[in-house]
């Protein structure tokens, strides 16, 4: 028990140290309006296909009512409009409305500035192998959640 609450502080602390890296506890990621949460949803809905509801909830783990209250403050601002589906008129396609698609963009464009700062000091070989451990952490990680 001891090795692995070992190995339970080495991750928490490698959470801690990656969470304000890349700041994800400022209110306002990526000096935009957005939580992280509504960045992800925002994302969700300019890179999904036919986007609902639904979709979103399959791509990432929110709670229902959170979501529906994410999109209601999106459609209040005017950064998507829901509208109904050819195929299933139960179902609302979730849309980027133009200025939704602009708040993305930026989002996108700060998210790219912020990960090419963190790594502009490191040499290319340091670069791939950091990839290359994102990829593998990913992969172990997927491997567990299948189990």
């Amino acid at each position: 028990m001891k090795h692995d609450q070992e190995l339970i502080d080495r991750i928490r602390s490698f959470n801690r140290f990656y969470t304000n890296i890349i700041g994800l506890l400022d209110q306002h990621f990526l000096d935009s309006p957005f939580s992280l949460t509504e960045g992800r949803v925002l994302y969700e809905i300019c890179n999904t296909e036919e986007c609902s509801a639904k979709k979103i909830r399959e791509s990432i783990v929110i709670d229902e009512g959170y979501l529906s209250r994410i999109l209601d403050s999106f459609a209040k601002r005017g950064l998507i409009r829901k509208t109904p589906s050819s195929t299933d008129g139960r179902l609302r396609i979730i849309v980027p409305t133009e200025k939704g698609k602009r708040e993305f963009s930026n989002l996108n464009n700060n998210s790219n500035k912020m990960i090419s700062q963190m790594i502009e000091k490191l040499p290319e070989h340091e670069r791939a192998a950091l990839v290359e451990m994102m990829d593998r952490i990913r992969e172990l990680l997927s491997k567990e959640q299948l189990r």
